[in-house]
């Protein structure tokens, strides 16, 4: 699995994630085959989830989670990262500063906005992904250390971020992520110091 680590008094619990095999990160899983077909199903999980003791069972599926859940937009397949969003209503993305372009939102809402702002990162970096390295898992929130890579769309330019994304989870599912180029930003806003 890697090495786990108590970060502060019992606060989190850090993942070192193993890359997924190209095989498994280019196709959705058994269970996310399920998941799309059963929606309910997936909410059940991922709530049940939220509610197991810090423990090497809850470090295996939280991997796995968050292993998976950047693989499918790696792929572009949105319907399952719909899944692991909170309605349109309550779901918020705050990208960092540093990563977007002065004229685009600070704040996107709902799955709409979740699109529309990938739309524009696919505009700029033709084969953009997001290879997770490691995850603190923090009860209600997860830290995830991301690496982004890509290259631009008209200059074929090679670019790589060290990206650090807050997610609050409410139920298993996320109503909020914030990214971060700071570490320190990041466990800040975590609630956490460096």
């Amino acid at each position: 699995m890697g090495s786990e680590e108590s970060v502060g008094i019992v606060r989190g619990t850090r993942i070192v994630l193993p890359p997924l095999s190209e095989r498994a990160s280019r196709r959705r899983a058994l269970d996310e085959r399920l998941f799309v077909r059963f929606p309910a199903l997936y909410r059940l999980v991922a709530d049940a989830l939220m509610r197991l003791p810090r423990s090497r069972l809850r470090r295996l599926i939280v991997a796995r989670f968050v292993q998976r859940g950047y693989a499918a937009p790696n792929r572009r397949d949105f319907d399952l990262v719909f899944m692991g969003l909170a309605p349109d209503t309550d779901y918020e993305y705050r990208p960092s500063a540093d990563l977007i372009a002065p004229d685009q939102d600070a704040v996107f809402h709902g799955r709409d906005g979740y699109l529309r702002m990938w739309r524009t990162w696919l505009d700029a970096f033709e084969d953009l992904r997001f290879e997770p390295e490691e995850v603190l898992d923090l009860g209600d929130k997860l830290l995830a250390t991301v690496q982004v890579r890509g290259h631009g769309s008209g200059s074929g330019v090679a670019v790589s971020e060290r990206v650090f994304q807050l997610l609050q989870l409410r139920r298993g599912l996320v109503v909020k992520q914030e990214d971060f180029v700071d570490q320190s930003k990041a466990l800040e806003a975590a609630g956490l110091k460096e």
